[in-house]
């Protein structure tokens, strides 16, 4: 069965597990961020905690860019060792690559060289997804927010013309309204569909919040195109929320619902 999460910070783990979900999401870049002593503070959380932390966004910030004139290979590798080696001993399974400061195309440079240059970066982060037994999740973004790969059907065909066995794409539901994107895209994207984010849609270009069963969304919609993609991974809420103990049992009984049928 699909399993559903939550992007949240290690601290809200005992909580999360409580309104029943079965897992969390962090950024992958905070994370890179902390101290040793910060990061062995978080670990030893997570560790107690009675779910896991299972998958990562914010792959990357914008001070290592992947287009552009300013990006540097050698600091991407040495960015990702370290990051992967913290999101590995923490559990993660899963890193989403939207990123949008570090991979929007600067003004001027060509969109066909930061798409090559998008290549390259996922040919290299998918060498540290192999040593540390770690997929990478293509996110599609929204065209407000990036100026490349806004679709899962691009994210679908970066994955697979690249062909890396760690590389996949993501599908945002937000990010997808906000496109004008069907939820077919997940059917389309099949195996190569690695990880999900969900939120109900505010409105175009308006933000999200956590869902509920009065918001007006069809979230078995949602679960069906999955299933007919074949998909069994994990579907995170990506949204904003007032109170997390509040708005988190309406949200899980909603999308539960759906997941069931």
């Amino acid at each position: 069965m699909i399993r559903l999460g939550v992007c949240t910070k290690p601290e809200n783990m005992a909580l999360v597990a409580e309104l029943g979900f079965e897992y969390i999401e962090v950024g992958l870049a905070w994370l890179h961020s902390l101290t040793d002593e910060q990061f062995a503070n978080e670990l030893a959380i997570a560790k107690a905690a009675p779910i896991n932390v299972e998958a990562a966004n914010g792959m990357l910030p914008g001070t290592v860019p992947v287009t552009g004139p300013n990006a540097d290979e050698a600091a991407i590798r040495a960015y990702l060792e370290k990051a992967f080696s913290r999101a590995h001993e923490i559990g993660i399974k899963v890193v989403v690559f939207g990123s949008s400061a570090a991979r929007k195309v600067p003004e001027g440079w060509p969109h066909a060289e930061a798409w090559r240059q998008i290549a390259r970066y996922l040919t290299i982060a998918n060498e540290y997804g192999e040593k540390y037994d770690i997929d990478i999740a293509i996110e599609p973004l929204r065209r407000a927010e990036c100026n490349i790969m806004n679709l899962v059907s691009e994210g679908t065909l970066m994955s697979a013309l690249l062909n890396l066995p760690r590389v996949g794409t993501l599908g945002d539901t937000y990010h997808m309204v906000c496109c004008h994107e069907p939820y077919s895209a997940f059917v389309h994207a099949g195996k190569l569909l690695r990880h999900v984010h969900i939120g109900h849609t505010v409105g175009i270009d308006q933000g999200r919040i956590w869902p509920t069963a009065e918001d007006g969304e069809n979230y078995r919609e949602v679960f069906e195109a999955l299933e007919q993609a074949g998909y069994e991974g994990r579907v995170s809420i990506e949204a904003g929320c007032q109170d997390m103990a509040v708005d988190g049992p309406k949200a899980f009984a909603v999308l539960d619902a759906a997941r069931r049928g």
